[in-house]
């Protein structure tokens, strides 16, 4: 698995060490540029259509890992979240195709701990190009929340759950 995703997995590494080692350069009253307390790690499974005529032969399992970071400063109205997400996806096992991906993903809840997600971004990989996503998010508690999104690309088309776990 490390051959198959090492560079990968090498550049989604470089980018979580880079965000997470952020510290104030200036003086002791400084704020840190990125706070750890706002970032978060997720992981989920997802049944892809390589196809737009939807052949079941043509549908994979994948899975994918992503981290997130929380841009609170940059929310669009009251009571709507924005983050930033990028991670690394396998769109599944029968063919050699893996990517990573970087969007702007805002959600919001609806009622009690049901809530919606909206994603946009670019994948860049075996399917480059831009990539937009809808779903529902249920809330279970303060650090952790389960996602179920629809999730379209150039070539593929996902169905994904995902658990995010806020750090």
């Amino acid at each position: 698995m490390i051959q198959k995703y090492g560079k990968h997995l090498a550049a989604l590494s470089m980018l979580l060490a880079s965000g997470a080692s952020v510290t104030p350069v200036l003086a002791e009253e400084s704020q840190p540029l990125l706070d750890r307390n706002r970032f978060s790690i997720g992981g989920g499974i997802s049944s892809n259509s390589i196809d737009s005529r939807k052949n079941d032969e043509d549908n994979e399992l994948g899975f994918q890992f992503f981290g997130a970071y929380d841009l609170s400063g940059i929310n669009l109205m009251e009571g709507v979240n924005s983050s930033l997400e990028f991670g690394l996806m396998d769109y599944g096992f029968k063919r050699d195709s893996t990517g990573i991906w970087a969007t702007y993903t805002v959600d919001a809840l609806i009622s009690g701990k049901l809530g919606w997600v909206a994603r946009a971004g670019l994948d860049i990989g075996d399917d480059s190009g831009l990539m937009v996503g809808a779903g529902i998010a249920y809330v279970n508690d303060a650090k952790s929340d389960i996602r179920i999104e629809y999730v379209a690309r150039d070539e593929v088309d996902s169905w994904q759950v995902n658990y995010l776990y806020h750090l």
